[in-house]
């Protein structure tokens, strides 16, 4: 019975995160409860990306950081489908918003 139990709270708690997660979302960008499903959406499969690029050891640090640039341009693209540029603002960092400076080697 205890393993059951157990068993039971991971889902339970995964949902009242995943809720927690809307909610932070509905409130701090003002959108109804499906909009900001898109949004914590959006941010999940950019985190499994994240989580996918770094885990992925055939990849050098190059290739490494073209992919997280990319899942990044990606994510936000699809934000700014989702809201508007004030709204944006709330959500997508500013390190973010400008492409980051190619880094030249000596």
């Amino acid at each position: 019975m205890y393993t059951s139990s157990f068993a039971q709270q991971k889902p339970t708690e995964q949902l009242r995160q995943k809720q927690q997660q809307r909610n932070f979302y509905r409130k701090t960008l003002q959108v109804d409860s499906a909009k900001a499903e898109q949004v914590a959406q959006v941010q999940d499969n950019y985190k499994q990306a994240l989580k996918a690029i770094i885990a992925d050891t055939s990849l050098n640090e190059t290739a490494r950081r073209a992919r997280i640039e990319a899942a990044i341009a990606g994510k936000n693209q699809r934000l700014k489908q989702l809201l508007n540029p004030a709204q944006q603002a709330r959500i997508i960092p500013t390190t973010e918003l400008t492409p980051s400076p190619v880094e030249k080697k000596p």
